[in-house]
Parts: structure tokens; sequence; C-alpha cells
């Protein structure tokens, strides 16, 4: 990464609440915070994406499958090539190593997307009532796999909210494709 750019994101804010969270740490955090930040993984949300396909297969939801494919894909692509563009390394205060460039958070990006369209889709079908705790539990969830990136200090501040941006973008160029023009398929 060029220095201008590596001075923007690399600032003293960013460090500065590296260190903080650094002074917070403990084993039992890292506990929770790793098993929380494993619901941003791939691991996970692989097999849930098929699961979820299945489902919407089978429940003649075929409409959100493409869109539902599109959010998440399209967010991992930008964030796999700016990853490449950014080249910024990792913090040396990580809790353990990872191997990929840090901006953006891929699991920022991807909790949005997948839990964002997720969260779409069953509001799209369930009653009033449930629609607002849906959506924060949503947030929660989001909030709190960003979260777990920094606590194990995988990730500056810059690159979760990065993440949550390019997963924020996918998701709204999704949900306002669907509107503008909805999917027909044939059953």
């Amino acid at each position: 990464m060029n220095s201008v750019l590596q001075n923007f994101f690399q600032n003293n804010l960013d460090r500065n609440i590296a260190v903080w969270f650094l002074s917070f740490r403990s084993d039992l955090g890292i506990k929770i915070f790793n098993f929380i930040s494993f619901f941003g993984n791939w691991q996970i949300l692989f097999p849930l994406t098929l699961i979820i396909l299945f489902i919407l297969y089978f429940r003649k939801k075929k409409e959100f499958i493409v869109p539902f494919l599109s959010a998440v894909v399209s967010a991992e692509a930008v964030t796999f090539f700016a990853k490449i563009f950014f080249q910024r390394g990792r913090p040396l205060l990580a809790v353990f190593h990872e191997t990929d460039f840090s901006f953006p958070s891929g699991h920022a990006t991807i909790a949005v997307a997948f839990y964002g369209y997720l969260t779409y889709t069953i509001i799209k079908s369930v009653k009033e009532k449930y629609k607002w705790p849906l959506i924060i539990l949503a947030v929660i969830i989001i909030g709190l796999i960003g979260f777990s990136r920094l606590y194990l200090g995988v990730h500056y501040l810059s690159d979760v909210l990065a993440g949550y941006l390019v997963g924020l973008a996918a998701l709204v160029m999704v949900i306002n494709f669907i509107k503008i023009t909805p999917l027909k398929l044939k059953k």
C-alpha cells in the first residue's frame, strides 16, 4: 500500500482503539468473542447458505435465491479485491494469526450481507409484530461479529467500518434491485 493510503488508514485512532481493546482482553473474553467471530467464518456460513437455499427452494420462495447469492457473492468479491488493492497488514496485537490482508474486514462484510439479507427474507413472511425484534437481533449479531474482530485484535476499527459499508452497499443494491425488477420464476 502506498504511504499516503497507509497513513490515512493506519491513523492514531485505529492504533489507539486496538491498544484499548488489548487492555480489556481476557481469556474468557477471547473464548466468547472467538465463538461469536465464528458466525462470520465461511466454515459456518457456507453450510448455512446451502441450508437456506434449500429451504427457500422447497418453501417456494425462489425469488429470494438469486438476490441472496448476489448479496453474498458481490460483497465477498468486493472485499477480496479491496484486500488485494490496499494490502493493509493485520494489527500486531492479534490473538491469532490471520493470513490475508486486513482492509476491509471480511467478517464485517459478510455479516451485513448474509445476516442482513437473511433477515430481509424472513421479515417478508412474518407478522408485523416480529419484524422489529428480528431486525434488532440481526443488528446485534452483526455488531457483535464486528466487535469480536476488534476484541480479538485481528482488525482495526476502519477495517470493520469499511466491511460494514461494503456489506451494506451489497445488501441495499440487491434489495433495491428486487423492488425495481422482481424476479418471477416459474414454479
